[in-house]
């Protein structure tokens, strides 16, 4: 995977998804919210729930790291698999049911 430093350029909070650009990425990569700060998220085991407060969001022109790969589809030539906002994330909870 190759690391990126990059800028929030679309982001569609209803749909949970955006793009960031970058000189690496120049046609823009897309990104789903479920990769946002990924490895921060913990592994749930059948039964938990994550309470994440507050949702993951992306914020319009800001900074981010991000890692990618090329060739992703959906009308994008890359996809980004991670992707770490330069600020604090969200806190998580795991709970039983």
């Amino acid at each position: 995977m190759l690391v990126t430093e990059g800028k929030v350029d679309l982001w569609n909070a209803e749909e949970g998804w955006g793009v960031i650009v970058s000189a690496e990425t120049p046609s823009g990569c897309w990104f789903h919210f479920s990769n946002l700060w990924r490895p921060d998220m913990p592994e749930l085991k059948p039964g938990q729930q994550a309470s994440i407060s507050p949702p993951r969001n992306a914020v319009l022109g800001e900074t981010v790291d991000y890692e990618w790969i090329a060739n992703a589809g959906d009308g994008y030539q890359f996809f980004a698999t991670n992707v770490r906002p330069r600020r604090p994330g969200p806190s998580v909870e795991v709970v039983s049911e």
